[in-house]
């Protein structure tokens, strides 16, 4: 099979971005375009490691540093082992997939130095492939997050140096924001609210009014104030919302945002 060195790149470019994006997507990360087409484009000339003679050992020391210029290069410096091995955890499944796709349809392809290539494609195929190959990543990376949906715990919540302790809840339900910052909100209920010694109005300086929208219901606003930090499992998120539910939840005080699920837990230190 003639490998051709365009379609190479293009095949690991593209491979590349859908990695690194879900990446991105899973812990928290906003990747800029700018970043993520020079990082792809690190994958994609990463490819051309199939020419080369290398030991089994050299090999994979030439993989690890191409997954860990790819991440630096997207994502910075910032956790870079745990983006790191996220990356690579995406990219074994990945390859897994490509793999039973090939068998699947018997598409002929070479692999050599774990990289794997298709015989020549159109550029139409090519992205065809990409597009099914994202949709799988994707749903892979939806299954990971819906494991994790339902994680109670207790929740500290620091205002003006006092912290105030909660059961805590999370789920997919709340994906809130305040609208200037963007910065997440958590749902404290009655109940809650009057374990603390304050009002919203009481702290003019941190309240705030949150729009919301539920399905089946007139939208409106939640009274709210800023904190100074969120602690949750671990892992702290500073200047993340507290908006006051007039009515009680069953079980728990504090509704988190579903951002603690993945890219608050992984990422709002």
């Amino acid at each position: 099979m003639i490998i051709y060195g365009e379609y190479l790149f293009a095949e690991n470019f593209i491979v590349g971005a859908i990695i690194l994006w879900l990446t991105g997507k899973l812990t928290g990360t906003k990747i800029r375009v700018t970043r993520l087409i020079i990082a792809s484009s690190a994958a994609g000339f990463g490819g051309f490691i199939i020419f080369l003679n290398l030991t089994p050992l050299q090999s994979v020391f030439l993989r690890i540093a191409t997954g860990l210029i790819c991440t630096l290069i997207a994502m910075g410096r910032e956790k870079i082992i745990q983006r790191m091995m996220i990356f690579f955890i995406l990219t074994f499944a990945s390859g897994g997939m490509v793999m039973a796709l090939l068998l699947w349809i018997q598409k002929p392809a070479i692999s050599h130095q774990g990289i794997i290539y298709m015989e020549a494609l159109t550029y139409l195929k090519l992205i065809g492939f990409g597009t099914l190959a994202f949709i799988l990543m994707h749903w892979f990376v939806k299954f990971i997050r819906a494991s994790r949906l339902s994680i109670k715990g207790k929740v500290s919540i620091f205002i003006d140096k006092a912290h105030y302790d909660f059961n805590a809840y999370i789920d997919s339900g709340n994906s809130l924001k305040e609208p200037n910052s963007g910065n997440s909100v958590i749902l404290i209920d009655a109940k809650g609210a009057r374990k603390l010694p304050f009002k919203p109005l009481d702290l003019p300086k941190r309240y705030t009014l949150i729009p919301y929208k539920t399905i089946g219901m007139d939208s409106g606003f939640l009274e709210a104030i800023r904190t100074d930090m969120v602690s949750f499992a671990g892992k702290n998120s500073r200047n993340t919302y507290l908006a006051f539910y007039t009515g009680n939840f069953t079980g728990y005080e504090v509704l988190m945002n579903k951002d603690f699920l993945e890219g608050g837990t992984l990422n709002n230190e």
